[in-house]
């Protein structure tokens, strides 16, 4: 699991969703930093358009399942954007956690 973002906040809140799984999460700044991943968490809070391009980048890479972008519930253009760069989903912040417990489990 890899989150691609600097926010200490988010990042914790993602690994407290993941730690009863077992899963681990590597926190990288720059989207060329993400290796093989079964799921990549992405702010968008933060460095948008840069983060939106690694997430058209990322989807044609077929060591990657899951895309998974979150930020401030009022920014529908960022969701939209998200979601046709290529996000396998968007996420409002305050439901990141609930989204890592349940793609850890499934």
């Amino acid at each position: 699991m890899t989150l691609l973002g600097s926010d200490l906040i988010m990042a914790s809140r993602i690994r407290s969703a993941l730690s009863p799984h077992r899963l681990q999460l590597l926190q990288v700044s720059r989207g060329d930093q993400v290796g093989p991943s079964r799921l990549v968490f992405v702010d968008l809070n933060a460095d948008v358009e840069a983060r939106i391009s690694a997430i058209a980048r990322m989807r044609h890479r077929e060591d990657l399942a899951s895309i998974v972008a979150f930020c401030d519930h009022d920014q529908d253009g960022v969701m939209k954007r998200a979601m046709a760069a290529g996000a396998s989903q968007v996420v409002a912040n305050r439901h990141v956690a609930t989204a890592a417990a349940r793609l850890a489990a499934g």
